[in-house]
Parts: C-alpha cells; sequence; structure tokens
C-alpha cells in the first residue's frame, strides 16, 4: 500500500527522490506527467514520486499545482507527505509548501531540511552552502528561469508566504533529540507554519527526522530526498540492502569523518563492523589473544551479513594521544601507531586466512595501515587498475594467500559519507 506522496517541481528532482527511496528498498513510482497520478496509485507500491512541472511556474500557479495533487494523494488515503524541493533551492519553495499545506489537515506543520551532505549541501546558521560557498554565489544564483537571490533559507519562504516561519538551530540539533524537540516545540507554541531546519551530516538529519515523529501531529517534510528516506525509514523500520558478495571492511582510520561514512553504511545496509579499542595493541609489538577472538568474531558474522570487518573504537573515553603514550613508554610516537596499525594487520590476515565464503574484496583506510596490512599479509605489491574517487584507489592485490583479491584502499580524511557504500558497490560491480 502506498504510504507516502512526494510532490517534486521537476522530473529530475522526482527521480532523485524516487531514487533514495528505493536505496531503502521501498518500491517506488515516479510519474512523468502530474495529469495521470490516479492511474499510478496502485497497492503494490510503497510510494509515489509526482512530477508537478512546477518549478518554472509563478509562484500562485506552482502553489495551486502541488495543492491539485497533494489532494488527489490525500484523497487516495496517504497520509505521509514530502515537498522534493531542489538540493540548490532553486524554484518556488514557499508558494509550493503553501500549496501542499493547503491540501492537508489544518494542523499540519512544514519541516524544511535543505541539507543533502552527500552532494555537499548543508544549511548552518539558516544559510545554505554549496560545497562550502553560498548558494546564490553558486551556479543556482544565475539560473536563466529561477536564480537564487539570497543563501538566506528564511528569504527563500517568506516572499511566497505569509505562514509564519520559523527556525531551528544547529545547536539545538548537536545537542541531541531532546533539545531538538524542545526547539521544535517552541517554534508550534509560538504558532509557526514552517520550520527551517539547520543540518550538515546525516546524523543532523536522523536526529530531526526522529525529533519529529515524537510528535503527535501530521507534518510534512521539505527537502530534496535525504530527510525523506530518513523519515520514510521511520515510519515503516529500515530494509537494509542485500549484496551478491562478501566485503572485508579494514577501517584503520580514528577520522570523524570516517566514523561518519561507517555511521552512512550501517544506516543503509546491514553491515556488521566491529569496533576495537586500540589502547590493547600500544604496550607491545607482540600477538595479543584477543586478535584471534576477534578475527573469529568477524568470520561469523559474514554468514550473517554480505559487509564484515572492524574499524577503530569512537569513542571520546578510548582515543588516545600517540605522543604522551609514547613517552610514557620511553619510545617514538611511531612505534606507537606501528603497533597499532600491525595489531589491526594481523587480524585482517587471521580472519583471511580462515576464509570468507564469496569474498569479493577488501576495503582499507589509512595510509600506514595500508602498509601494515600488506607486511603482515604478506603483499608483495598492489596492481593499480584506476580511481574511482580522487584518492581512492581500486586493484589487485600481488602476492600471499589472497593473491589477485580486489582491494580498495582509501586515507581517512578522503571521501564524502556516503563513499564507503559507493567503494562497496564498485568492488561487486567488477
Amino acid at each position: 500500500m502506498i504510504k507516502w506522496g512526494v510532490v517534486a517541481d521537476d522530473l529530475t528532482g522526482a527521480n532523485t527522490a524516487a531514487a533514495l527511496l528505493t536505496n531503502s528498498s521501498f518500491r517506488t513510482i515516479t510519474t512523468v506527467d502530474h495529469r495521470h497520478i490516479s492511474e499510478f496509485l496502485e497497492d503494490k507500491y510503497d510510494a509515489i514520486v509526482v512530477n508537478a512541472a512546477s518549478r518554472t511556474l509563478n509562484g500562485e500557479d506552482a502553489r495551486e499545482r502541488v495543492r491539485f495533487c497533494t489532494k488527489i494523494l490525500y484523497d487516495y488515503g496517504i497520509r505521509h507527505f514530502s515537498k522534493r524541493i531542489d538540493s540548490t533551492i532553486r524554484g518556488n519553495l514557499g508558494a509550493e509548501t503553501e500549496g501542499m499545506l493547503d491540501a492537508l489537515p489544518e494542523d499540519t506543520i512544514a519541516c524544511v531540511v535543505a541539507a543533502f551532505p552527500a552532494s555537499g549541501r548543508i544549511v548552518v546558521g539558516n544559510y545554505q552552502l554549496v560545497n562550502g560557498v553560498p548558494v546564490h554565489l553558486t551556479m543556482a544564483g544565475a539560473d536563466p528561469v529561477k536564480p537564487v537571490r539570497s543563501s538566506l533559507m528564511v528569504d527563500n519562504f517568506k516572499n511566497q508566504t505569509k505562514l509564519k516561519i520559523g527556525c531551528v538551530s544547529l545547536n539545538d540539533i548537536t545537542a541531541g533529540i531532546e533539545n531538538t524537540i524542545a526547539a521544535i516545540q517552541e517554534n508550534i507554541d509560538h504558532g509557526k507554519k514552517i520550520i527551517i531546519f539547520d543540518a550538515i551530516t546525516f546524523n543532523d538529519i536522523d536526529i530531526i527526522a526522529k525529533a519529529m515523529s515524537s510528535f503527535d501531529r501530521p507534518w510534512i517534510a521539505v527537502d530534496p530526498g535525504p530527510y525523506t528516506q530518513k523519515g520514510y525509514e521511520l515510519l515503516n523500520g529500515k530494509k537494509k540492502k542485500k549484496f551478491n558478495g562478501k566485503i572485508l571492511i579494514v577501517a584503520g582510520s580514528a577520522s570523524s569523518l570516517t566514523h561518519e561514512q561507517m555511521a552512512f553504511l550501517h544506516a543503509q545496509t546491514d553491515a556488521r563492523i566491529i569496533s576495537i579499542d586500540i589502547r590493547r595493541f600500544i604496550d607491545s609489538d607482540e600477538p595479543i589473544p584477543e586478535e584471534k577472538i576477534i578475527a573469529k568474531r568477524v568470520v561469523g558474522l559474514s554468514y550473517l551479513s554480505d559487509v564484515i570487518g572492524f574499524r577503530v573504537e569512537g569513542d571520546s573515553d578510548m582515543f588516545i594521544n600517540i605522543n604522551i603514550e609514547a613517552a610514557k613508554r620511553g619510545i617514538k610516537p611511531d612505534d606507537i601507531t606501528r603497533r597499532i596499525t600491525h595489531g589491526l594487520a594481523r587480524i585482517s590476515s587471521l580472519i583471511l586466512s580462515m576464509g570468507i565464503d564469496n569474498l569479493k574484496g577488501i576495503y582499507l583506510t589509512g595510509g600506514d595501515m595500508t602498509v601494515a596490512f600488506c607486511e603482515e599479509c604478506n603483499v608483495k605489491a598492489l596492481e593499480l587498475k584506476g580511481e574511482i574517487q580522487p584518492h581512492i584507489s581500486y586493484g589487485f592485490l600481488v602476492g600471499g594467500d589472497s593473491d589477485n583479491l580486489p582491494i580498495v584502499t582509501k586515507g581517512g580524511l578522503i571521501g564524502a559519507p556516503d563513499t564507503v557504500l559507493t567503494c562497496i558497490k564498485y568492488l561487486l560491480n567488477q
């Protein structure tokens, strides 16, 4: 049964929103022409995305078209909605949001989350930035039909609607769900019908979605796609990706970006990744008993998931200062780094020697980690075949028991939140 209706302002945007829902394993259809919505209202779909083709219309006509599309979907029985907006906030944002609200119960509020972190779109201080540049200074500001005149989100709504507009800051969101709920409630108490949220990471979007789901009142998502995807997952439960083959993850970097990438991977797949406390390796160059235990756990997880492996533990109380720890032991900082990376590499070697059925490749992060991996696994060279993204290499192991096994290597500070998933798909498609 169709549970979610999305109204987009053009076909490309409609397909983007539909693809995100499909990535979460929800069966989704996009209508090319809004006049044929009724032909596709079938229970075999989980979601329907309507191309309203409204971006180039004037505000009044865009408002009416979105209202018309939304009413058809509501009359059919759909109760969850999204107004898909352009990722660079071009178009009739205020008018179309008002049009959707006009077709829905009076107490419905609009939640605007104009962030798409995987594409470099974020909102901070109520300003949208595209790869760090205010959106009105990008090509969106020179659009021949609907140029973006201001990067301030509220400006792009208030010039087309008289509905009260509120904001929730990044400070509230990063303070956690309870603070976010309180900020939302304050806006509602002051009669705000449209609430614009800051968001710079997928975790921020997750917090906003969870906070909104706690309210016993109808709301719509106004976003380029990721917030809709998260809202649908919360409503229906996550349907994790399944892959044809196994991938081993060896995440030897402790960077915040690596942890964000791993969080994105967990959100999109049924990956089973063990977190390892690296403090256990810093006192000796010799193997420790836990290495074999961890390796057995990872191999065991391969019977439950297609994506398995381990990563450096990210809890703040487990961080170590390499210089301080080296001074305590009368050794060099490089010695601490070597002990950690080789400990992780020995675990990798044990996993490979135990064997994982249908293993299609390895994803490995960290420069020092790559060197240690090759040494512990007796890899003599890497035959490089290409570059998946800048500074992310794809190739094959040369030498050792895993000769000719595909591998992707990258630095810990490289890539976007969805990079790990992108690399996994690349490995599986070779």
